[in-house]
């Protein structure tokens, strides 16, 4: 849950930052809307490669899921993403049941 609303927080943000002042361009080489740019890049810092005997054992004294899955939980939660990426409804990033606060 914290990861859900810490995304929400930080993507109003980043919206209220694009309204005050303007919208950002296209990177060069990289097909991605601005908005699509943010997803990728907050999942950036959750990139990481974890063998499975190292995933065992944070299993055992890590209270977090995998960063991989916190990644997904947290934006297949968010209807922005769905939005941004065009998931279609009920496919496995767009659930029709989210895990938010509302």
């Amino acid at each position: 849950m914290a990861d859900n609303e810490g995304i929400t927080m930080a993507y109003k943000a980043y919206k209220t930052w694009v309204k005050e002042n303007g919208e950002e361009e296209q990177l060069p080489g990289l097909n991605y809307t601005p908005e699509q740019m943010f997803w990728i890049s907050m999942a950036n810092v959750w990139c990481s490669r974890v063998n499975e005997n190292t995933l065992k054992k944070l299993s055992k004294i890590d209270p977090h899921a995998p960063a991989k899955l916190r990644v997904i939980g947290m934006v297949s939660n968010q209807d922005t993403f769905s939005r941004d990426f065009n998931c279609p409804v009920g496919s496995p990033m767009n659930p029709r049941k989210k895990c938010t606060f509302d």
